[in-house]
């Protein structure tokens, strides 16, 4: 008796700790504190959808609309948006309902946010990139929308994994990390069949998942060899090549 007591407490104190855990990994962790503010090179706009990054001197013809993590404070991709607008590409961070966009209606607002975003410009070829969760939900929006989008940056994913992508008439990249706990590029490899064939690989040695994004942590995933700016940068120069005309 003395036991179930014991487990009945216990339990639900470990599911709770578990879970505090688990969101505190996905906090951010390292971003610059300016990052968020306007400078004279970039202007930055926050509302409820998204987080905006508007060059103000060099616009280029090409720009880039994210999609985080699942669960990720989607502030930790502002870094890497915020560099690709400084030299000259409009960025826009999406922010997923509920840090996730699970449900059927929550992944067509996001679908319909981010046609909404390439309509209001369409002076600007768009590419659409995700990490881990986000990078899942760019393969399903080029299935069903290909049209919108010049093409896909996919970061730290094994997708698609259902459905075939290998016919679409869209520039792909796909950016992998060598110490990657989550999506390692073995894994990511060995859905190459339901890509075009033309698709860009790029591993990043020594990088691991959470340091695409500057968060602290997530489960399973593997310990860099490299330090999170080294491989910010790495991934900075894969995007920014990936999205140049």
């Amino acid at each position: 008796m003395r036991l179930r007591k014991y487990v009945r407490v216990l339990f639900p104190l470990f599911g709770v700790s578990f879970t505090i855990w688990m969101i505190w990994g996905y906090q951010t962790q390292g971003v610059p504190e300016d990052t968020l503010l306007t400078n004279a090179a970039v202007k930055v706009t926050d509302d409820e959808t998204a987080i905006h990054f508007q060059p103000l001197i060099g616009k280029r013809a090409t720009g880039i609309v994210f999609l985080p993590g699942g669960m990720v404070d989607p502030v930790a991709y502002t870094p890497l948006l915020k560099s690709l607008a400084s030299v000259g590409h409009p960025a826009h961070l999406i922010r997923l309902p509920l840090r996730c966009a699970c449900t059927a209606s929550q992944i067509s607002t996001i679908f319909a946010q981010i046609t909404a975003t390439v309509n209001a410009n369409r002076d600007t070829r768009w590419f659409l990139a995700g990490h881990s969760r986000g990078a899942m939900l760019a393969t399903r929006f080029a299935r069903e929308s290909a049209s919108d989008v010049a093409g896909l940056v996919l970061i730290g994913t094994t997708h698609p994994r259902d459905f075939d992508l290998s016919a679409v008439p869209l520039k792909v990249t796909k950016i992998s990390g060598g110490n990657d706990g989550i999506a390692s590029p073995a894994a990511i490899r060995a859905n190459a069949r339901l890509l075009p064939p033309a698709t860009t690989w790029i591993e990043i040695p020594g990088a691991n998942h959470a340091q695409f994004g500057y968060y602290r942590y997530q489960l399973l995933d593997g310990s860099p060899s490299i330090t999170r700016d080294v491989q910010q940068v790495a991934l900075f120069n894969a995007v920014r090549r990936s999205i140049a005309n």
